[in-house]
Parts: C-alpha cells; structure tokens; sequence
C-alpha cells in the first residue's frame, strides 16, 4: 500500500479526490446529456490532461509503495486503468477512476489527526485547492464560452480555441486574438478574470508564507541555540561561585 498522507500531502489527496469526482461528472454528461460537438472536444481535451495527472500518481504511489507487487494487485491495477485517456479503444478503462474515489477516501480517513488535517489543509495545502479550481474553471470557462460565441458572431468556435482564451483569461495576460463580443461572454469574461486575480494571490500568498516559515524556523533554532549557551554560561558561573566558596 502507498504510505498515507501526512502534513503536506493531504491536499495533495483531495486535490486527485477532486479530479476523480470530476471525470465521474464527465462521462455522465457525455453519456446522458446531448451536448454539442465542441462541449464533447473540450471535455475530452480536458480528460486526457487529467490522464496526465492519474498516471503521475500512479508512478507516485508505485516508488512510494512499500510492497509494489501487493499495491499492483489490490490498489495499482485500478490506478493504471484510470490513467487511460478517452480512446474508443481503451474507453471502458474510465470506469476504474470510480474505484478512485474509494481509494481515496481511505487514504484520508486513515489521518491519525482530523483537526490537524483540516489545519495542515488550510494552511499549507492551499496551492492544490487553487490549482483544482483553475481545472474546473478551464474547463467551464471554455465549455461556456464556446457555447455564448460560437453560436453568434464571435471568433472563439472551435475547442481548442476557447480553451487558449480561457487560460489567457484567468491569467490576465489577455494577447487579444481571440475575444468575446456577446454580453454573456464578456460576463464570462470579467468572472474568469476577477477569480484568476484570487488565484494567483493565493499562490503568492503560499509563497510569501513559506519564506516566513523558514525565517521563524531559523529565528527559533538560533533562539534555541542563544537559550542553550546562556544556560551553559550560568552553570559554569554556579560552578565558580560553589568552588569558591569551598576554597
């Protein structure tokens, strides 16, 4: 079995707990909802990124596993199968991402500490719940867009095309050769850009955070180390003082 989560690698779990509960939502909507033939390019797009994450998990749980051939049988097989984009071929392979979600939950509910969890989650786990919502809003900023522009007279038609404008969007870097000229792509517009500017203040926040994390850690080891040489110097002085007093 993969060693559980601890500290950092919390958020780390319920960020591919995210990705998991996502490609169920996907293949139910393509399965049961009559969406249109760039809606179903965009989710498959998006599906075969998300592949790219489940197979790195995989070979991260594969290296960390303290008996691979025992991770292989019970858990691996299902973490193979998952990374398998949507290939007519290999498309019955998708139903083993189900069995992710399982997995998953009992990684997390195997924490020794749910507090702590929910603190180490909140505090240092942040990047991966900003990084999960920049997915979904890729991917429902582009689905919306291509939707709003591509029945009028926008230039955003094509998969490929919303999910550029969509990425240039929640960055803000905007290079302007695509752009909506709908009311409701401009409304899409202006949320994929007032959450992209939430996003990238998360990580600068976590960044910024994590070089004052150091500084107190090295102001509380030299701290320690000054407490240590005072007690020293105290006990050499209480040294003197009793053989002084002997003499």
């Amino acid at each position: 079995m993969p060693l559980e989560p601890e500290g950092n690698d919390s958020g780390y779990q319920l960020f591919m707990l995210g990705l998991s509960f996502y490609v169920i939502v996907a293949m139910a909507a393509q399965t049961f909802l009559p969406l249109a033939a760039e809606t179903i390019r965009i989710l498959d797009l998006a599906d075969t990124a998300i592949c790219g994450f489940f197979a790195f998990d995989f070979g991260r749980s594969f290296l960390r596993a303290e008996n691979k051939g025992r991770y292989m049988v019970t858990w691996g097989w299902l973490d193979l199968l998952s990374s398998i984009p949507t290939i007519d071929l290999f498309r019955y392979g998708r139903a083993a991402r189900i069995f992710r979600i399982i997995r998953v939950l009992r990684v997390i509910r195997a924490a020794r500490n749910i507090s702590m969890y929910a603190y180490t989650f909140h505090m240092r786990n942040s990047p991966w719940a900003a990084l999960f919502l920049a997915i979904m809003l890729l991917i429902v900023g582009s689905i919306a867009i291509v939707h709003l522009e591509g029945a009028g007279d926008g230039n955003i038609r094509a998969a490929e095309d919303a999910l550029w404008w969509t990425f240039v969007t929640i960055t803000t870097v905007g290079y302007g050769d695509f752009y909506p000229v709908t009311f409701g792509g401009r409304i899409v517009a202006l949320s994929l850009m007032t959450v992209g500017i939430g996003l990238f203040g998360i990580f600068t926040a976590v960044v910024a955070a994590r070089f004052v994390e150091n500084d107190q850690d090295e102001t509380e080891q030299a701290l320690a180390r000054v407490e240590r040489e005072l007690a020293a110097v105290r006990e050499e002085l209480r040294s003197i003082s009793r053989r002084e007093a002997n003499g």
